[in-house]
């Protein structure tokens, strides 16, 4: 698709764009004029026609969506003009309407209204029901999609759009419908992938609600909340009118079927009228159904009311806000699903917009340390960053264990494999002549010669360089794809949606961390330019914002090796080099034919150092959470807008590049103990769910068995009726009729045989033909083919088709007992185990009963055999008067005639016994295939028991000794004070305390939630088992999220200024006194000039945040507060340093300088990662 659209360009022939309307989950939306100067509203929807990997998906949707609508012909529909395929880019003209109902409210708001006046709002509404109904009972058609954003005025009547989520009632089980859908307007039935023909009545409600209160009655702030308050919980009623509320509660009925009947109803129940003629219209007096504009001249609707919103306010400014006025935009507004919104009211924010798109390129040991712990701050204050696409990490490393380092820690850390981007060093025999060449420019031949044999840089930048520069080409196509995933809008939305934070623009930003004195930290310059240089081909007209985060290592501390002081002076002294706008890089990648770089001026908008004051394992544990707590807030609160101005400024006179930073934050790690908890009760649902005996029967299993062994098809009689049906499927028909055939068919050969004195041969054939079809004993598939007569094998096979077809019956009746809370697989199999030993008693009784049957067919057959033998010795003596054969063979053929029906009737008691016994068989199959379900559940177990079992133990730097330990438990530190409930200081007790916490109705509860938004939607418990390899991504993390949502409801919030000033009070010390300690504790690492500091405080959105930020401006004079919306768990105290001046940047590198002039002249030692640089411009200058 088109990444990026311009005014005056035409997508289609004679249509030429003007502005951006606005952008939603399925595509953007431009005004444009068509030929004939007429305006239209343009749809670009997102993703590819043509697409094989996957992006065709929400083009594909929107085009069956269309198929279906398109014939739509109705005055309250938006009406589809064009529906176009351009190079598999699928684009949609339609009327443009004036404003949507949302910018309505917002009109309505700006003046002072919390809504829309109620009787204005039902005329409104009620064009748009009659829309809705006229989609459903004319066309079989639900929206699925009714929101505000979806309903437009055109002149003053309202119509209905947006139609990508379209759906027939026929499919309504569709996999896959709540992608695209609204979850603040989302019916409780679409979360479980269904509808009704209700389901769009349950949103309209909804956006009655908001529209006239501006609040709504689910206050959820993600996807997984709404989705569990929308199921479980009753809605918020209370900002209604009293005679609102009943009407309300029915229209937002959890059942479908307790709804009003049509959405005309609804709409006129609220007005205190009647829909007597179906939903398309009507009213009393005669007024026709199907003309809505008669109904409308027949009532008040707010077709004859002012819609003018009153007489506007003025701002502080001065300016007056035009309410009736339509505004246009000078550039997209992002129209992202409000499911995201933190806040119940709709109010516009556009001015606290905070999110945009990232990526965090982290470079070696360090840069993996610095995005482990970010993500471990984010996932705090997001929740499932891996449901945040427009933030991409990306690790670059050439160590060859980098992979296994990057993925070895807890899950809410861990890097994915996709995110590991591995620069391999080469050993030098595989440098080909030319490219070999192009390298002995810049890297000494002695230095390449010196690569060693494990392919570690070992420290040397040079080598760091020399990886990377091997691996551009790859490193940018990456680098390249990842910011197309961050910039598109459909992960802009996903990403608002997850956090609950505004979007604030499309231009993203990069954030790249290395160390300066590592070997890895060699390509930092080169790697700078590629991502400048990507980003220059991606939009040419930005600049967007790189900032490079540079650890200093600790070059105070006399423990520092030699070699980390060379590096880092080398380090800084690059990037100080380049930093003169007169200084050009120069760089050529990829052999002679390769790409060539250059540049003026730093790549980076801000380079920030990182200096520790002492070389330990706490030191370092802080820089990097001081790291983590900054860039952490920098991309999720107002503090990035402050930040990015400053880093725009031009440093003055004798000042470098070079900034630093401190902070200091009281954090509630909710977020995190929510995890913690979720992951505790995950194992503690798997175990349940996994258990072979239950601890108590619920009546659901006794009433299975009773209807299934009371069901009259399983009598004896009837389940031989249906063996021998299975004989009629054959060319010879039911078992019985073949007998009587053939007997029939004997007593004509009687006659003629006897005059040809042939009964010895007769009788001989006559008794080997009943061996063969009926045999003289009943078998079964373990007899030798031989031994078994044609019956008994077509029986064989009738037993097991209605065995299979039974257990298939009886697993399907039990298989709904999964659903209930606690045991799900013990319950199943306990129900099974009960209809296997029926089946034995069942066989057994069937059995006893046969005995006689089998006492009179053996001695049918020994007559039988005493007639075989009168016929065989009977055709070898003289007869006078000729007739003793015939007299024989009779006699033979009636004793075969009563052996033959009591063989039937045998064979077919022992089938029925066999019967039972096969479907025994078939349920001990059914049982251990839960068996192996339960084996894959146990081994999930075993897995999040303790996932860091196997960790290999980090030797990568000095500092990470304590790196799991680090991981597991959240430590106060010197940078962060860490407040839990109840003054516990070990998360992963506080978990366990909120588990223990729980009462039994909010674990059934639960499970019932769990039960409709995890398991039903894929099928349940039992299909995820068996079907789906990958069961942490499938049922493991799902299970979690929905849990941290339910416990997230659960947990009270604590602001965390209440738990700040309830402390001080607790050890009586003053506030303020408090606030300049954490003033002090947040002071960066270098530069001591006051002037060139800013003092940032992040406070709670709230009233005790509010209180707090007063008392923080009364006691540091120039601060500046924040006030950040979404969970009050953090306080942050962050002092920003400005570019530091030359003689604090000599200072800091002071104790460097010796070691560094110590090496820097040996080509074998040289601590630069280039060596075709003559002179490197001096620190000092």
């Amino acid at each position: 698709m088109n990444w990026l659209r311009e005014p005056d360009g035409e997508p289609l022939p004679g249509y030429r764009l003007l502005e951006p309307i606005g952008t939603g989950g399925f595509g953007e939306v431009w005004k444009c004029t068509a030929p004939g100067g007429i305006l239209k509203a343009i749809k670009f929807v997102y993703g590819n026609l043509n697409a094989l990997d996957g992006d065709d998906v929400r083009a594909v949707q929107e085009m069956k969506a269309l198929e279906r609508v398109k014939q739509v012909r109705h005055p309250f529909v938006v009406s589809i003009e064009q529906i176009q395929d351009v190079g598999g880019e699928l684009l949609i003209v339609m009327e443009l309407a004036d404003k949507n109902l949302h910018e309505c409210l917002v009109e309505y708001q700006d003046a002072g209204r919390p809504g829309i006046p109620r009787d204005i709002l039902l005329g409104l509404l009620d064009d748009a029901a009659i829309g809705l109904d006229h989609l459903i009972e004319k066309h079989n058609l639900q929206h699925l999609d009714v929101k505000p954003r979806n309903l437009f005025m055109v002149s003053d009547r309202v119509k209905v759009a947006d139609f990508g989520l379209v759906k027939t009632l026929e499919r309504s089980s569709s996999s896959g419908l709540m992608g695209g859908v609204t979850p603040i307007y989302a019916a409780p039935e679409t979360f479980s992938n269904k509808i009704s023909k209700h389901s769009d009545q349950y949103s309209l409600a909804i956006v009655y609600i908001e529209l006239l209160t501006g609040l709504r009655p689910f206050a959820g702030k993600n996807i997984r909340q709404l989705a569990l308050q929308h199921m479980t919980e009753p809605p918020d009623l209370t900002m209604l009118p009293e005679a609102d509320r009943p009407i309300l509660a029915r229209a937002l009925a959890k059942d479908p079927d307790e709804r009003f009947p049509t959405c005309v109803s609804f709409i006129r129940a609220l007005g205190g009228r009647s829909e007597s003629t179906g939903s398309s219209g009507g009213g009393s007096g005669g007024i026709s159904a199907s003309d809505p504009a008669a109904w409308a001249k027949a009532t008040k609707t707010a077709h004859d009311v002012d819609l003018t919103p009153p007489a506007p306010k003025t701002t502080k400014g001065g300016a007056a806000i035009a309410a009736s006025k339509i505004r246009l935009k000078s550039k997209p507004e992002v129209d992202i699903n409000e499911s995201h919104l933190l806040s119940t009211t709709t109010a516009p924010k556009r001015d606290l917009g905070i999110l945009r798109p990232t990526v965090l390129i982290g470079i070696g040991s360090f840069g993996r340390r610095a995005l482990q712990e970010i993500r471990c701050r984010l996932t705090d204050r997001v929740g499932d960053i891996t449901q945040m696409p427009s933030f991409r990490f990306l690790y670059v490393d050439c160590d060859p264990d980098a992979m296994n380092k990057a993925i070895s820690a807890p899950p809410d850390v861990a890097l994915d494999p996709d995110e590991v981007f591995q620069v391999p060093l080469q050993p030098v025999t595989q440098y080909r002549r030319k490219q070999l060449d192009l390298i002995l420019d810049w890297l000494p031949r002695e230095k390449l010669y010196s690569i060693p044999r494990s392919l570690h840089a070992g420290g040397s930048r040079a080598l760091g360089r020399l990886a990377f520069c091997d691996n551009y080409l790859r490193f940018v196509t990456r680098l390249r794809r990842d910011f197309q995933v961050a910039m598109h809008p459909e992960s802009i939305s996903a990403s608002c949606d997850q956090s609950g934070l505004m979007p604030r623009d499309k231009i993203p930003q990069v954030y790249v961390f290395a160390s300066a004195a590592g070997g890895s930290g060699g390509m930092l310059m080169d790697l700078g330019y590629a991502v400048r240089r990507v980003l220059g081909r991606l939009m040419p007209s930005q600049n967007p914002s790189v900032t490079a985060f540079v650890f200093a290592s600790s070059p105070k501390d006399p423990n520092t090796t030699e070699q980390e002081l060379a590096n880092l002076y080398a380090g800084i002294t690059e990037l100080h080099h380049y930093a003169d706008p007169e200084v050009t890089f120069a760089a050529q990648y990829g052999g002679p034919e390769g790409p060539k770089v250059e540049g003026k001026g730093l790549p980076f908008s801000a380079t920030y150092l990182l200096p520790m004051p002492t070389r330990s394992v706490e030191a370092f544990r802080d820089c990097v959470s001081h790291l983590a707590g900054y860039v952490a807030h920098d991309m999720t609160t107002p503090l990035g807008q402050s930040l990015e101005k400053l880093r725009q400024m031009v440093p003055a006179y004798e000042r470098t590049p070079f900034r630093t930073f401190g902070t200091y934050g009281v954090w509630f790690p909710r977020g995190l103990m929510l995890r913690s908890s979720a992951h505790r009760i995950a194992l503690t649902l798997l175990k349940a769910w996994r258990e072979t005996t239950p601890t108590s029967e619920p009546p659901q299993v006794e009433e299975i068995y009773q209807r299934i062994t009371s069901d009259s098809r399983l009598k004896p009689d009837m389940v031989q009726q249906q063996l021998d049906q299975e004989f009629m499927r054959g060319p010879d028909g039911a078992a019985g009729e073949q007998i009587e055939r053939w007997l029939t068919g004997l007593e004509g050969q009687i006659n003629p045989t006897a005059r040809s004195s042939e009964a010895s041969k007769w009788s001989r054939s006559v008794w080997d033909q009943a061996r063969d079809l009926i045999g003289s004993r009943p078998t079964n598939e373990n007899d030798s083919t031989v031994a078994r007569s044609r019956l008994s094998k077509v029986l064989e096979d009738a037993i097991k088709r209605a065995a299979e077809a039974w257990a298939n019956e009886f697993y399907a009746a039990c298989r709904p007992l999964e659903i209930l809370p606690g045991n799900r697989l013990g319950v199943v199999e306990s129900s099974l185990k009960r209809l296997s030993r029926w089946c034995v008693d069942a066989a057994a009784t069937i059995e006893k009963k046969a005995e006689p049957v089998g006492t009179k067919t053996r001695q049918a057959r020994n007559d039988v055999q005493a007639a075989f033998d009168a016929c065989q010795s009977g055709s070898r003596s003289f007869s006078f008067f000729g007739n003793r054969p015939t007299r024989s063979m009779k006699h033979f053929l009636e004793q075969l005639r009563v052996f033959a029906r009591l063989r039937l009737q045998e064979d077919m008691s022992d089938a029925t016994i066999r019967f039972y016994r096969a479907l025994r068989l078939r349920l001990e199959d059914k049982l251990r295939e839960l068996s192996s379900c339960r084996t894959r559940l146990d081994q999930l177990l075993k897995v999040m028991d303790d996932p860091l079992r196997n960790l290999p133990v980090s030797t990568d730097t000095p500092y990470s000794a304590s790196e799991e330990a680090l991981q597991k438990t959240i430590h106060p530190t010197a940078t962060l004070q860490v407040v839990l409930p109840n003054g516990e200081t070990h998360i992963e007790r506080s978990a366990k305390r909120i588990v223990q916490g729980l009462k039994p109705e909010d674990l059934k509860r639960l499970e019932t939630a769990i039960q409709k938004l995890v398991l039903e939607p894929r099928g349940g418990l039992i299909s995820l088992c068996e079907l789906n390899a990958d069961m942490m991504r499938t049922l493991v993390n799902p299970l979690i999220e929905q849990t941290t949502a339910f416990l997230s409801d659960l947990l009270p919030v604590t602001d965390v200024t209440d738990i700040e000033s309830s402390a001080a009070k607790a050890k009586k010390i003053d506030p303020a006194d408090r606030i300049r300690e954490y003033h002090r504790l947040s002071a960066p690492p270098a530069g001591t000039n006051k002037a060139d500091e800013h003092t940032f405080v992040l406070v709670p959105d709230s009233k005790q945040g509010s209180a707090y930020a007063e008392l923080v401006k009364k006691t540091l004079t120039g601060a500046t507060t924040l006030a950040v919306n979404g969970s009050a768990t953090d306080l942050m105290f962050c002092r920003e340093h400005g570019a530091l001046r030359t003689s604090e940047l000599v200072d800091l590198l002071s104790d460097c300088q010796s070691a560094y002039y110590d090496v820097v002249s040996d080509p074998q030692t040289s601590p630069h990662s280039r060596y075709d640089v003559s002179e490197w411009l001096p620190i000092s200058e």
